[in-house]
C-alpha cells in the first residue's frame, strides 16, 4: 500500500511538473512574436509619365520577432517610415497596381527597414514589414 501511495505521489508530481512546463513554453510562444503598426497611413506621389498625378496610400505593420524589442522599434518609427517614403516615391505606377510587384516592393522594404534598425540599434528585431492597407489612386 505504501508503494502505490509513493508511486501515485510521483506520477502527480511529475504530471504538474509537465503542465508548468507546458504552460511556460506557451507564455515563451506568445512572447516570441508581436505586432506594431507604423502609424498612420502613409499618402505620397509616386513616379509617372503622365501629367497627372497618382498617390499611394498605404497603412504599415511590422512584425517582430520578440515582445520585448516594442520599445526600440517604436523609437525609431520616424527613421522607418522616412525610409519607406523613399524608396516607395521612386516607384513606378504601372508596377504599384500588379500584386507580384507589391509583394517583390514589400519583400525589398522589410530588407531595407531591416538595414535601417541595424544601423540605428545594432540588432534586427523586425521579421516582416506587411502592408495592411494599399491603395493607389
Amino acid at each position: 500500500m505504501q508503494k502505490i501511495r509513493l508511486c501515485l505521489a510521483f506520477i502527480l508530481i511529475l504530471s504538474s511538473a509537465q503542465i508548468r512546463a507546458a504552460e511556460d513554453e506557451n507564455t515563451a510562444e506568445k512572447d516570441k512574436y508581436a505586432y506594431l503598426s507604423l502609424g498612420d497611413a502613409m499618402i505620397l506621389n509616386l513616379s509617372t509619365k503622365r501629367s497627372r498625378l497618382t498617390f499611394l496610400q498605404l497603412k504599415v505593420d511590422v512584425l517582430v520577432n520578440n515582445s520585448a524589442a516594442l520599445a526600440r522599434i517604436k523609437i525609431h518609427i520616424p527613421a522607418i517610415r522616412h525610409q519607406l517614403i523613399l524608396l516607395l516615391s521612386e516607384q513606378d505606377e504601372t508596377d504599384m497596381k500588379s500584386p507580384i510587384q507589391r509583394e517583390e516592393l514589400r519583400k525589398v522594404a522589410t530588407t531595407r527597414v531591416q538595414e535601417v534598425m541595424t544601423g540605428l540599434t545594432g540588432s534586427n528585431d523586425i521579421t516582416e514589414l506587411l502592408f495592411s492597407s494599399f491603395l493607389v489612386q
